[in-house]
């Protein structure tokens, strides 16, 4: 089969936008759903990984480009190349999110701006990309997914800036989903659980690995949410 062909059928399946796809979660997610054979679009701050997946990943399905989620100017300039070349998004995945100051403090002991640091990126740069991403879609279904945590549920001391960080944009999500479900698109959060990644093992060092989740585990669990939804 002409290479050109084959490209054209990949691209009419549906495309997910999967931001902070370098590591972690979202770089499992990356892999799930390129094996499930979805378009996949994706970026992160770290040039040298994103140079090494768009090696890794050549012959596959992947657009990944280096952008800092907060500078409103970087994200558009990568959402428009993910248009020219995808379309639209069908789900756009939530992940990217910093943790703040390590090791983790109580809040009273922090400066305000480790906390605008946080909500720059939990907060403002997700919904900067969901604002983006509903404006240019007026028409079809998409799926937009918070990639949340129970810190933004439960209070857990040290947590301050991340787990209210992640309350917050839970709690907006809700409110979306009431003011655009008529449109068809759909806005949830998804808890994946304590997961053996670098974030993880930034905020609680002495976590034993093989007590935590396979971040793989948590992107098929992701993908098949996406799925039936």
């Amino acid at each position: 089969m002409d290479n050109n062909v084959k490209r054209n059928e990949q691209m009419n399946n549906k495309t997910v936008l999967i931001t902070g796809g370098t590591s972690g979660l979202g770089r499992a997610c990356v892999d799930v759903f390129l094996e499930a054979v979805w378009n996949v679009a994706t970026f992160g701050r770290r040039f040298n990984i994103i140079s090494e997946m768009r090696d890794v990943y050549r012959n596959k399905n992947l657009i990944a480009e280096v952008c800092d989620l907060r500078i409103s100017n970087h994200l558009d300039s990568v959402l428009d190349i993910f248009h020219k070349n995808f379309g639209k998004f069908d789900a756009v995945i939530l992940n990217a999110g910093e943790l703040g100051k390590t090791p983790l403090i109580n809040s009273s002991d922090l400066e305000l701006n480790d906390f605008r640091s946080v909500f720059e990126t939990n907060f403002f740069g997700n919904l900067s990309l969901i604002m983006k991403v509903v404006r240019n879609q007026t028409k079809g279904n998409a799926i937009f997914v918070h990639i949340t945590s129970d810190a933004g549920s439960t209070p857990y001391p040290g947590w301050g800036p991340y787990g209210s960080s992640k309350a917050a944009m839970d709690f907006l999500l809700r409110i979306m989903q009431l003011e655009e479900g008529k449109t068809g698109k759909r806005f949830i959060s998804f808890d994946p659980g304590d997961m053996n990644t670098e974030m993880h093992r930034l905020a609680l060092p002495d976590d034993a690995p093989e007590n935590l989740k396979d971040p793989y585990d948590s992107a098929r669990e992701l993908l098949d949410v996406v799925e039936r939804r």
